[in-house]
This record gives C-alpha cells, sequence and structure tokens, in this order.
C-alpha cells in the first residue's frame, strides 16, 4: 500500500523541486518564506524563487513564483539569496546563474517589491571580484554595524579553496568588494553564509562544500555556526575550517538562512534534505513535489554553543492530548494520524531510553553509559538503515516533532537537534517509547490540521 508523503505542516511546492530557503523576512504584516523552486521538473535543471507567507509563523500559504529565470542575466538560474525592507521597499538579492558554452557567469542581482506580491528585477549589482571563480553566489545582506549594509557571499578562490567575500552599501543598491573576511584551505567551496548578531554577539553560518574542481561537481558539504568575539572584516579572516559546530546532527539539513522576527527573535528555517540522487528520485517517483523546508526554529546561545527549538507559536498550537497504553516495551501511542508532537520532560539520569516511530520507520537511542545519542532511519532504496550519532552527556528533555514524511528531534531544549525525512511505510501511526518511568511527564498532541495550504494557482505549470 502507498503512503502519500504529502506533509501537512510543512512548507513544500505543490509540484516541482524545493531547495534552499531564501529571502526570509517579515514584511508588512506578514512572514515571508521565499525558496529555490523547479517549477518545471523534480531535478535541478531550472531555478526560480517561489514563496510562502503567513501571519503567524504558523498558518501558511503557497503564492506561486517571485522571481523567473526570464533576463539574460540569470537565465539559467534564479539562485539563492536574502531580503532586508529598506525604506518600506523589499529587496531581494539573488544570483543571477549564467551557462553558455561550458562557461559559468555569476551576478549578484537585485529585484524589489511595494507590496510583496509583485516583483520588479533592477538587475546585476555585483559581478564577480577578481581573486574568485564564477562560484560566488548566496548574498546575504544585513544592516552593518557601523551604518550601511553589509552583503556576506559564499565564494571559490582562485586557487580553488573557499572563501566568504564582503561586500558593504550605503544604500543597499551600489556596492563596492570589502574583501576576504573567511578562508577555508580544506573546502573547495563555501555556500550560503548569514550573519548577524544573537545576543550581543556577531554569529556566521556557511556550508563548508568538497568540491571535485575537475569536474565541477559536488563531493560532500554540510551546514555550521560559530560565534565570533567581533564583527568579521577583511583585516582579519576568519578561519573557516575551525572552531564550528554542525548546526543540526541529523540526515537532512542544509542550506539555513535566519531573518529577525519583530519580537527580536532569530528565526532559522532550513531546507530538510540532503538525499543523494538514487535517494532523491525514488523518493519523490509516485509524488508531485520533492522536498521540504523545515519547522521554523528559533536560533538562541546557551554561551558559545548555538541552540535550535520549535518557535513559540507552533509550542503553543492547542492539540488533541493522545492516551499513551503501556506494554511490555514501553509506552505506546497509536495517534489518528502522522502530524504530532510528542515532549518528555525530567527524564531520569543515567537511564536509557528509547523512542521507536511508526514501527521501525525512525528510532531514537539515548546510550547513558556511552553518553550518546543515536538516530536511525530505514532506507527506502534498499533494506537497510542509516544511522547517525552524536555526543550528549546527558539528556533531560526532548522533543519530537512529526509530519507526514519528516520527523524533527530537539532534545534539552534545542542543545542537540535530528532532521530527517521519512518513506512512510507504516498503514497505523505509532510511536513507543522505552525506558521512561511512570513518573516522567510525557506528552503526545495531535497537531491541528490544515495549517499550510496550497492557494488556487497564480501561474499555470509550464
Amino acid at each position: 500500500m502507498y503512503i502519500p508523503k504529502k506533509q501537512s505542516w510543512h512548507i513544500e511546492p505543490p509540484w516541482g523541486l524545493l531547495n534552499d530557503p531564501n529571502g526570509l523576512i517579515w514584511y508588512k504584516g506578514n512572514y515571508y518564506a521565499f525558496f529555490q523552486w523547479n517549477r518545471l521538473a523534480k531535478d535541478h535543471s531550472s531555478k526560480a524563487w517561489g514563496f510562502a507567507t503567513s501571519p503567524d509563523l504558523v498558518h501558511w500559504q503557497f503564492r506561486g513564483s517571485a522571481l523567473l529565470p526570464d533576463q539574460p542575466y540569470d537565465a539559467q538560474g534564479v539562485y539563492s539569496g536574502g531580503a532586508l525592507e529598506i525604506d518600506g521597499q523589499l529587496n531581494l538579492y539573488y544570483t543571477g546563474n549564467v551557462k553558455q558554452q561550458g562557461r559559468r557567469i555569476s551576478r549578484q542581482c537585485l529585484a524589489v517589491s511595494e507590496d510583496g506580491r509583485h516583483f520588479r528585477k533592477r538587475g546585476p549589482l555585483l559581478t564577480t571580484p577578481a581573486g574568485y571563480t564564477e562560484h560566488f553566489r548566496d548574498p546575504k545582506v544585513v544592516p552593518a554595524p557601523q551604518g550601511g549594509y553589509a552583503m556576506v557571499l559564499g565564494a571559490q578562490r582562485q586557487n580553488g579553496l573557499g572563501a566568504v567575500e564582503l561586500a558593504t552599501s550605503q544604500d543597499g543598491v551600489y556596492w563596492v568588494p570589502g574583501g576576504v573576511i573567511g578562508l577555508s584551505e580544506e573546502y573547495q567551496m563555501i555556500e550560503c553564509p548569514d550573519l548577524f548578531a544573537l545576543d550581543g554577539a556577531p554569529v556566521l553560518l556557511y556550508c563548508p562544500q568538497h568540491r571535485d574542481n575537475t569536474a565541477d561537481a559536488s563531493l560532500d558539504s554540510f551546514s555550521v555556526g560559530m560565534v565570533l568575539d567581533q564583527w568579521p572584516d577583511a583585516a582579519r579572516p576568519i578561519d573557516l575550517d575551525t572552531g564550528w559546530q554542525r548546526l543540526d546532527a541529523g540526515f537532512d539539513f542544509y542550506a539555513p538562512q535566519t531573518f529577525r522576527a519583530p519580537d527580536g527573535r532569530q528565526i532559522l528555517f532550513g531546507w530538510m534534505s540532503r538525499l543523494e540522487g538514487e535517494e532523491e528520485t525514488a523518493f519523490g517517483a509516485e509524488e508531485p513535489r520533492i522536498h521540504c523546508l523545515t519547522m521554523p526554529r528559533e536560533l538562541f546561545r546557551r554561551g558559545q554553543h548555538l541552540c535550535q527549538r520549535p518557535v513559540r507559536e507552533l509550542r503553543e498550537l492547542p492539540g488533541t492530548p493522545v492516551a499513551g497504553e503501556t506494554t511490555g516495551n514501553g509506552r505506546l501511542y497509536r495517534p489518528a494520524r502522522r502530524a504530532f508532537r510528542f515532549t518528555a520532560e525530567k527524564l531520569a539520569l543515567n537511564r536509557d531510553l528509547e523512542l521507536t516511530l511508526h514501527g521501525g520507520e525512525w528510532s531514537f537511542r539515548y546510550d547513558a553509559a556511552a553518553r550518546t545519542a543515536t538516530v536511525q532511519r530505514r532506507r527506502w532504496t534498499d533494506s537497510g538503515t542509516d544511522t547517525r550519532q552524536a555526543e550528549l552527556p546527558v539528556l533531560n528533555s526532548l522533543e519530537l516533532w512529526c509530519d507526514q514524511s519528516s520527523a524533527e528531534l530537539f532534545l534539552n531544549d534545542g542543545e542537540l537537534v535530528f532532521s530527517a525525512r521519512l518513506c512512510p511505510t507504516a498503514p497505523q501511526p505509532s510511536l513507543l517509547a522505552a525506558g521512561l518511568t511512570p513518573e516522567t511527564p510525557a506528552h503526545l498532541t495531535l497537531l491541528p490540521e490544515d495549517l499550510y495550504r496550497f492557494i488556487p494557482k497564480e501561474e499555470e505549470k509550464s
């Protein structure tokens, strides 16, 4: 029996392929989540910007395309970037990608909107400066501490190694290169940088990438962050190879981007996929769409450690409690659908804990003696399993947020996070929790339905 993978409360397109979150912002009474979208196929052959909006970070509506690859400077792709409101105008910064006769040309471009619905391209702002290859992309623009604006870009130097470049502007339109602010001697590319202040300290997020430069192909990449001791500048480039922490220990998390909410929280979305080609093809084979964004998360610091937790608006949602039954294997829950939240608090010290989701589609184990947290999921391309593990000295609490085809696990109020896409196979949703004491406060709550919907199409698929 085939079980659909369509999510019920995560942002995804009605068809095609979604990847990086772009242009996250609060603008004129709504949250905006733009994202890379191939509206023509479930592959990476063409990239536009799609978007969804929400008044509250909970109820989202897909709005169609914002930017299409329809100009000579972005004909082969409207690639990733960011957004910033300047003087009431929504500015979208993105990389225009051109590939002609085997040559790539990247330009950093601007599109503007006065209403968040209609977008007008202003054209290229920056070409690739000397010393870099055309792997120069993903502009994220933020207010600079000294005034004006700063743009951080992911880059590859002419020597084939990665970097983060800075550009500066007084008005957000006219930009000048500001020099390299981060250098890698290990990774061949740095993607999707994000720079912002968090609890009084600068934070840099980025994605180190190993590449085969001869074949111009990505080999592996992941997402990291570091808390800095000062706002970066070209006088003292950051060592991008050390001092970072992984932002997510799970299978599917990449290209995170943040924005500042009206109340000052730093909100993060990531792309919930790191699937290989065979996995991606199999996962989307019977669906019109593939991939989604993570749930919105609050990013915060505990000292130098970056933590994530689900946004307050989702945590405060009313839901339908589901009672668990005691079995010989633990506490068993049988929710009516796969979209739910499970929490367990005041966990017993030095005690193992196991969660098994939907009969083994996904599982979690905390080994108190080894002080490790391990997540496992069943593969859908063969009969095997994949495993991710991280160190965790103590387990005090956990939150597991599930949707139709995903699981996001937050340990110790966001100290450690595991994200995963799942291939649904179990006809009856279930969660088995083993290792809870009778006194452990544990609750499973069904999430409300229809938190995310597709509005009538503003454009026809063509």
